[in-house]
């Protein structure tokens, strides 16, 4: 049979808990009590706030006020506010103070306190309760320390990011200062080596050599100047092309007639030569045309410039999607890189890996720094005499300025075949 819960039988009781004795409720409560006269001299006092205090109820009782038991400070603040308070208002709640123990360590404690009055008003004692708090204040101070040192650290901080800044513009301005200064030497130069080249010619011209070695001595020399004249040229349209990426806007540019002008500016192609191109992932790019042109440029250049000897270079341009960033993709089967000799002069300015290519050491150079400033990154793959896969990651459009995939040239070239989704241009 259910009964209601109001009538349902309790639990059977241990009845020596119901038979708790009231005093010795008081002298071992889990906190402090005491009472005390209006002045503050103490005339009760529990064994737990004795047992904080170290002190005999005999040194205490009728012997010392409430007041001496607190710090210095703590005895001015009872004196000035507490106690006030607790005559006007009868009582006052969680009073934060320090108690001095006997052997001089000091105690943390809330104090709560209410006024007993006689009928006529009179005051006629105060009854204290006290909660040791300790490990509260422990804590708090924990909090303290924290506060503290995360304010430091972000003072620090803000130190530190006002340098990183004047390292910045510092670093900024030492740019602009070398581009300057290269552009205005590599101008300055090319006269004076023209001038040379000039000479020589006339010199070959209108001079007749009898030594054996003459003939050779003036092919270097000739070759020499080339290379100084292709430095310079280079030098030239690296800053000339910083500057103008500087005034030039990102703009979104259709790659498969973009690619194509390109390679049609390759020609003639080497015997055999194929692209194949696959834009469907992403057939717009966002960046400053001038700065796509250059980085297309060198890489399909350099695919034919290192294909290898005897094998038909076969590129591939195409476009896929990561996280974040769009992929332009550049694969040939060309003379490959040695990337565990050489991954890390792989974009540094003159550095080339096959001298017996002719080149100036500028076309990855330039690739890697307009990924950069283009707010990507460039990631190669590479093995010897198997070719190059060159990865560039651009920050990606937003999906909803995406022309259709279906992008083909207004006026294809004879040349041009649809292979799949992309295209394969072939000589």
């Amino acid at each position: 049979m259910n009964l209601p819960e109001d009538e349902e039988p309790l639990p059977a009781l241990d009845l020596r808990l119901t038979q708790e004795n009231l005093e010795d409720l008081y002298e071992h409560a889990p906190c402090g009590y005491c009472t005390c006269l209006p002045d503050g001299t103490l005339v009760k006092l529990n064994q737990t706030l004795l047992g904080w205090l170290g002190y005999r109820r005999e040194e205490l009782v009728a012997r010392r006020c409430l007041q001496q038991l607190l710090t210095v400070g703590g005895r001015v603040h009872y004196e000035t506010h507490c106690a006030p308070l607790l005559l006007l208002q009868g009582q006052v709640r969680e009073m934060s103070y320090l108690l001095r123990r006997r052997d001089g360590s000091t105690l943390p404690v809330l104090l709560s306190a209410v006024l007993l009055r006689e009928p006529d008003g009179t005051p006629l004692a105060v009854r204290v309760s006290l909660f040791d708090i300790t490990e509260r204040r422990k804590y708090e101070q924990e909090l303290l320390r924290a506060k503290v040192q995360a304010e430091e650290q972000r003072e620090q901080l803000a130190r530190a990011n006002e340098q990183l800044r004047a390292k910045n513009e510092q670093l900024t301005r030492i740019n602009a200062d070398l581009d300057s200064f290269v552009y205005t030497a590599s101008h300055d130069l090319k006269q004076p080596i023209n001038n040379m080249v000039g000479l020589f010619e006339e010199l070959r011209r209108s001079v007749t050599f009898h030594d054996a070695e003459a003939t050779q001595m003036m092919c270097m020399f000739e070759d020499a100047l080339g290379q100084i004249l292709a430095t310079i040229d280079g030098l030239t349209q690296v800053v000339q092309l910083q500057r103008a990426l500087e005034q030039m806007p990102a703009e979104p540019v259709a790659l498969q007639p973009f690619t194509e002008e390109i390679i049609r500016s390759l020609q003639p192609l080497p015997a055999g030569a194929t692209f194949e191109l696959d834009f469907a992932a992403a057939p717009v790019l966002r960046m400053a045309r001038p700065g796509l042109h250059s980085l297309l440029y060198n890489l399909l250049s350099n695919a034919l410039k290192y294909a290898v000897p005897g094998r038909p270079p076969r590129v591939r341009v195409r476009t896929t999607r990561a996280p974040h960033a769009t992929v332009l993709e550049v694969q040939d089967n060309g003379r490959g890189i040695d990337l565990q000799r050489h991954s890390r002069e792989l974009f540094q300015l003159f550095r080339r890996f096959h001298p017996e290519v002719a080149g100036t050491g500028m076309g990855l150079y330039l690739v890697n720094r307009l990924a950069r400033q283009a707010g990507g990154r460039v990631e190669v793959d590479s093995t010897v005499d198997a070719g190059t896969t060159f990865r560039i990651f651009l920050p990606r459009e937003d999906e909803a300025s995406q022309p259709p995939a279906g992008l083909t040239f207004a006026s294809p070239p004879s040349s041009l075949s649809e292979k799949g989704r992309g295209s394969q241009l072939t000589r």
